[in-house]
């Protein structure tokens, strides 16, 4: 089976967060969990398997809440000239421009969203590699809300495979 990668600022978005809150140590001790010897470029391919090993370490060391709190640092990370963008545009077309960019940060997988009025299904396909998994990406949906200034909520559904991940977002 070929290693699945995403783009390297995913897991530094999670590496920003624990540097934030537990120091550089706590980045020495994830990234020795995970077995990566340095961070990689935002831009650059990165292993998903040694990325989700950060999540395991969050989750194990800190606790779930700090794994969902990783995916919405992650997903806010953007910088300020696209977060202002991003609460412009408004999280509708956010969502269907999430959609058609996600091959852009990942090689595996796809993500399926169905927007109806103030609501979205989303599915992403092949996203669940550990039990960490759909609560990152739980949490990078509730950092897209703030990023797009939406108040609202996102509740995890039964995926109908177990490889996927599955959520209902409803904002005002």
């Amino acid at each position: 089976m070929e290693e699945r990668k995403a783009k390297g600022a995913i897991v530094n978005g999670y590496f920003k967060l624990i540097k934030r809150k537990w120091g550089m140590q706590g980045v020495r001790e994830a990234m020795k969990y995970a077995k990566i010897n340095a961070q990689p470029k935002d831009g650059e391919w990165f292993s998903m398997e040694k990325t989700d090993k950060v999540l395991e370490w969050i989750g194990r060391n800190k606790g779930m809440d700090y794994v969902r709190e990783a995916g919405k640092y992650t997903a806010k990370d953007l910088g300020i000239f696209r977060y202002l963008i991003a609460s412009i545009v408004g999280i509708e077309r956010f969502l269907k421009k999430a959609e058609a960019t996600y091959d852009t940060m990942f090689d595996f997988g796809g993500i399926n969203i169905k927007i109806e009025e103030k609501t979205a299904l989303i599915e992403l396909r092949g996203a669940r590699i550990t039990e960490y998994s759909c609560v990152a990406w739980e949490g990078a949906l509730l950092g897209i809300m703030e990023v797009t200034k939406s108040h609202g909520t996102v509740k995890p559904l039964e995926p109908d495979n177990p490889k996927d991940c599955k959520f209902f977002m409803k904002w005002d």
